[in-house]
């Protein structure tokens, strides 16, 4: 029998890959609106190359997904492997849905990702 699964790793696997997807959503709708307001004349905020940003925002919060996803095949696993442990299976569940939810949000990491650089948020009204 192998021992549980610690309480960090499942919930690791459960929440990580949903909060990678959140820090890129926020941070990359920051990122293109303060490039945005640099290219109408206001004061420059960017410093980076917004598509650089963009890139390297994408591929760490796809790496912290894969994390996650990783952390809870392993919780998944621990907890089939000792099935006296946990009579309720719910270590099993959240090791489950959160190899679901991971691979989710990477196809959604991967996906925003690759279309932030080409949105035109710069439309002059």
């Amino acid at each position: 029998m192998r021992a549980a699964a610690h309480p960090t790793l499942v919930w690791l696997g459960v929440l990580g890959a949903p909060l990678a997807w959140v820090v890129q959503l926020v941070a990359g709708y920051g990122l293109l609106e303060a490039a945005c307001a640099q290219s109408v004349g206001e004061t420059p905020v960017l410093v980076v190359d917004v598509e650089t940003a963009i890139g390297v925002l994408t591929v760490a919060a796809a790496a912290v997904a894969v994390v996650s996803i990783v952390a809870a095949a392993l919780t998944w696993s621990a907890a089939r492997a000792d099935g006296d442990a946990d009579p309720t299976g719910r270590i099993a569940f959240m090791g489950a849905a959160g190899v679901l939810a991971g691979v989710i949000f990477l196809a959604l990491i991967l996906l925003g990702g690759s279309a932030l650089p080409s949105l035109d948020a710069c439309r002059p009204g």
